[in-house]
């Protein structure tokens, strides 16, 4: 069918060839999880009179040295008990636990941001689940563990990767439309997070764009978040260049003077319209499964009441409520099957909001395979995230600020009109 044209289409893997010292043999590990830190009961987690990180080293390990896959390899994770009876690099003794991971790789994964240490315990602390979750800080160089020392690691050896980061197709010089001395204006592709992701802190939005202007990829300037788009989201995003700048358009955004509108592709038009449910967000640890939030309808009673209250004040909207509209929806045609392409003004900014009201509303977004429609199927497949090469019927279209910042006066308009509307 001209649906399933429309997902194979967008489901194709690009490989990038990047300089690699990955041994084949890293690649062909099959076990998912390997956790090898003996989890017992609770302690108490004190830090120590020393420096609570090692004292770090130089690394040579090149940018973006890790391969890759030509294949996605699934999910591994070491959880590990690391004692220093002498001085010793964190790689070697990740080595040293971890026999079929050799130093070399383990280089590369702290240099990409996919390892995280703890402070050092004490000896007689006896480690279990998410006894130190709040003690972690990532590594990203070789540091070296102080003699009598003990640590807990994790490290994610098969961290998940996003091609598009290093695409030469991507043209990030041509992603950047405005630059002022407080902000940058960014078309986002879809297949990439803004931020870093918990075992990638290489390749997502802000180390790319930073990289642009550094001479040396590893002196890339520090850029910050103003606000996020999924993965799988395509469009404008707002980049602030300093601490400062990034509170300032957060406060413009939380005092609701940023519009923004997305383009939305379904096989079925929504009708136009609020469109409003009760918000339930997700609570899930790292590797507990996709992360879904859950969408309510609400009484007619309170859409009486309070919906042109909420119009005309978004700083009244609660924190439990989603609220977005639908302006227009028009249809659009791709390989030969008929879709509808929607303007809708997100009014609450609720993770996965779009995605989850219209999935709630019967209305799941094309190829979107977390949110399907809500209506009962034994035969629909389980809800999973999709990967990075599976773009969604999803786009952030436009974003106005309606106040005076260094991009423009009050009012001043943002578009994505570009290749990134693959169904155009």
């Amino acid at each position: 069918s001209g649906g399933e044209r429309v997902r194979a289409h967008h489901r194709r893997e690009r490989t990038i060839m990047v300089t690699s010292a990955v041994s084949s043999s890293h690649r062909a590990i099959t076990r998912s999880v390997c956790a090898r830190a003996a989890f017992v009961s609770s302690g108490s987690l004190k830090r120590s009179k020393s420096s609570s990180l090692p004292t770090t080293v130089s690394s040579s390990m090149p940018y973006l040295s890790l391969d890759v896959p030509e294949r996605k390899l699934p999910a591994r994770v070491e959880h590990l008990d690391i004692r220093a009876d002498s001085p010793i690099q964190l790689s070697k003794a990740l080595h040293r636990e971890v026999k079929d991971v050799t130093e070399n790789y383990f280089q590369e994964l702290i240099d990409f941001g996919s390892v995280y240490i703890s402070d050092e315990l004490e000896e007689n602390f006896r480690l279990e689940r998410n006894a130190v979750k709040n003690k972690m800080q990532r590594v990203t160089s070789d540091v070296v563990l102080p003699p009598n020392s003990r640590h807990y690691v994790r490290a994610h050896v098969h961290p998940r990767r996003f091609p598009v980061a290093t695409d030469v197709q991507t043209r990030w010089n041509e992603r950047v439309v405005k630059e002022t001395e407080d902000f940058l204006v960014v078309w986002k592709p879809a297949g990439l997070p803004v931020t870093a992701s918990v075992d990638n802190a290489k390749e997502n939005v802000l180390r790319c764009v930073s990289s642009l202007s550094s001479p040396k990829k590893d002196e890339a300037k520090n850029l910050f978040p103003t606000h996020r788009l999924d993965v799988t989201t395509s469009g404008v995003v707002i980049v602030a260049k300093t601490s400062n700048a990034a509170k300032i358009f957060s406060k413009i955004l939380r005092d609701g003077h940023v519009e923004k509108r997305y383009l939305v592709l379904t096989k079925k038009p929504p009708t136009l319209g609020v469109m409003l449910h009760e918000y339930e967000p997700s609570e899930r640890m790292v590797g507990e499964g996709a992360r879904m939030v859950k969408m309510k309808s609400m009484g007619m009673d309170l859409l009486k009441d309070d919906l042109n209250v909420y119009l005309k004040n978004k700083m009244k909207i609660p924190s439990n409520v989603a609220m977005l509209r639908v302006e227009k929806s028009e249809p659009v045609e791709f390989d030969g099957e008929k879709f509808y392409e929607s303007t809708v003004e997100l009014i609450t900014g609720r993770t996965h909001q779009i995605r989850a009201q219209f999935s709630k509303e019967n209305l799941a977004l094309v190829n979107d395979c977390l949110y399907a429609n809500s209506i009962d199927d034994d035969d629909a497949p389980l809800p999973r995230v999709p990967e990075p090469e599976e773009k969604i019927g999803l786009h952030a279209w436009s974003l106005k600020i309606n106040a005076d910042t260094s991009l423009g006066p009050n009012g001043v308009e943002f578009r994505a009109e570009n290749e990134d509307i693959w169904w155009r």
